[in-house]
C-alpha cells in the first residue's frame, strides 16, 4: 500500500504538520504554496463535514467515529483526539497489507492503531512535551514572518514519524 500524505490539523482547521510520501508527488516540480494550502483546506473540510454527518447518524449513547473514507482515488484514514486534533493518512486503495494482515478488519484496526500510536507516542512526546511548545503558536510552513513561533521541524517528530511509518508492513 502506498502512503501518499500525512496531515495533522487542529480543531479550528489550521494545518499543524504535513508530509508527502508518494514518489509521484515528490517527482513533480514544486507546487504553488497556495495550491498546497487549498488542498489541505479541502481535506480538513471533508473531514469536518463527514464527522458532523457521522455524528448526526450515530445512535444516542454511542460515540461517533469516522475511521476512514474510501474514494475511487484513495483512502483517507482518520483519527480524532479528545483535544480536537485530526490526524489523516492518505493511501491508495490497494488492499495488499503484507503477510501480517489478512482481512479488511485487521487493516482498519492496523491503521487506527498506527494513527493512535503516532499521536500518543510521537506527537505528545516530541511536540507537546517540548518546553518551547505553546498551543496555537506553531509555525506551519516556515514561510512569512514567524519569528518566535514554535517550529515542529526543530523537534525530532518528523524523523520518528518516518521511522515508524517505514516499520509498518503496509508502508511503501
Amino acid at each position: 500500500m502506498t502512503v501518499h500524505a500525512f496531515h495533522i490539523f487542529d480543531r479550528k482547521g489550521k494545518t499543524l504538520f504535513t508530509k508527502r510520501y508518494s514518489s509521484a508527488v515528490k517527482n513533480q516540480p514544486v507546487q504553488d504554496v497556495e495550491l498546497l494550502s487549498e488542498q489541505r483546506k479541502l481535506i480538513f473540510g471533508m473531514l469536518f463535514s463527514l464527522r458532523e454527518l457521522v455524528g448526526s447518524l450515530t445512535p444516542e449513547g454511542e460515540s461517533p467515529a469516522l475511521q476512514s473514507v474510501k474514494t475511487g482515488a484513495g483512502t483517507l484514514h482518520c483519527y480524532e483526539t479528545i483535544s480536537g486534533l485530526r490526524i489523516a493518512l492518505y493511501t491508495n486503495n490497494n488492499p495488499n497489507m503484507g503477510s501480517t494482515a489478512r482481512n479488511l478488519d485487521t487493516s482498519k484496526t492496523s491503521f487506527q492503531n498506527a494513527l493512535k500510536h503516532i499521536y500518543s507516542e510521537l506527537w505528545v512526546d516530541c511536540v507537546v512535551r517540548s518546553p518551547l511548545y505553546r498551543p496555537g503558536d506553531i509555525q506551519v510552513d516556515g514561510h512569512g514572518n514567524d519569528v518566535g513561533r514554535f517550529d515542529i521541524r526543530s523537534t525530532n517528530f518528523e524523523k520518528k514519524l518516518d521511522a515508524y511509518l517505514a516499520s509498518m508492513p503496509w508502508f511503501r
